[in-house]
């Protein structure tokens, strides 16, 4: 079982990589912050993958990496609130 879940991942990898990177680019202001959001999005699909069935892989990992993103400007404006409070 683990060497099937380490295919499919690879295999998620392979056909969304680019496009799910060029989406998030688009919606950072870094690469950096770009390669780090891919890397949880990855990391929550191999988190996931044998604890529950996803139906619509495409769909399912640009919906994480919109929330990923969402989170980091959350946190990034957090951080500015907390700098102006002190």
């Amino acid at each position: 079982m683990p060497e099937e879940k380490n295919k499919h991942i690879i295999q998620t990898i392979k056909a969304y990589g680019k496009g799910l990177l060029g989406f998030i680019r688009r919606r950072v202001k870094t690469d950096a912050d770009a390669e780090d959001i891919l890397q949880d999005v990855w990391y929550q699909l191999s988190s996931v993958v044998n604890a529950q069935p996803i139906e619509q892989t495409g769909a399912w990992l640009y919906k994480v990496a919109a929330n990923k993103i969402i989170d980091k400007n959350r946190k990034k404006t957090e951080e500015l609130y907390d700098i102006n409070l002190s």
